[in-house]
């Protein structure tokens, strides 16, 4: 025996559930749009050179809260800060200054601009060079790409946070980098600009 639904039964359980998914599509958006709830972080200070810096003293900066952190065994940064033997400014993500045996850091990728650091409005999602130290100039505009599943792994909306930097002063003596940037704290959101972003 073959048994037959009919079709006209289905049709209005079939609007049904279109009307529903359209109305919630029209209340959220979407089902993965979450929105960001905390704002850009933007900020200046001054930073030591890893080799040479006091104890306690700040030498990383920390994409997710936005505050420059000492390098420590802790892992709580995204990038060190160093001075070479010639005095070249070098960013180092967590992973290159981690040891093998530590089972707590995180890929971090950075990536330079040539646009002022007012101009980087945005991060780009890819490009960046992961886990690998980068030597800089002052005033020239690196972008972090912090993949912290401590922070981002359970999030629908990404799992990396960005951030912009520039080194504006260098004083070789002291071992210490003046240091101005914005951190974007919401996972997957990529905006420099001030609030909450949008994106």
């Amino acid at each position: 025996m073959t048994c037959r639904t009919d079709s006209r039964k289905r049709r209005p359980v079939a609007v049904l559930a279109a009307a529903v998914v359209a109305t919630l599509g029209l209340a959220c958006g979407d089902f993965t749009g979450v929105p960001a709830s905390l704002p850009t972080i933007t900020d200046t200070g001054t930073v030591y050179a890893l080799n040479g810096a006091p104890a306690g003293a700040p030498s990383g900066l920390h994409v997710f809260t936005g505050t420059i952190v000492p390098v420590d065994q802790s892992f709580a940064f995204d990038v060190g800060f160093d001075l070479d033997s010639t005095g070249a400014i070098v960013v180092y993500p967590q992973r290159t200054v981690a040891t093998a045996l530590s089972t707590t850091t995180h890929s971090v990728g950075l990536l330079t601009v040539k646009d002022t650091f007012e101009a980087v409005l945005s991060a780009p999602k890819s490009g960046y060079r992961a886990d690998t130290a980068l030597v800089t100039q002052r005033n020239v505009v690196v972008l972090v790409q912090a993949n912290d599943q401590g922070v981002c792994g359970l999030s629908l909306t990404g799992t990396s946070m960005y951030a912009k930097f520039e080194i504006t002063e260098v004083n070789r003596l002291t071992r210490q980098l003046k240091i101005r940037w914005t951190a974007d704290p919401n996972c997957g959101f990529v905006s420099f600009q001030s609030g909450v972003p949008k994106n």
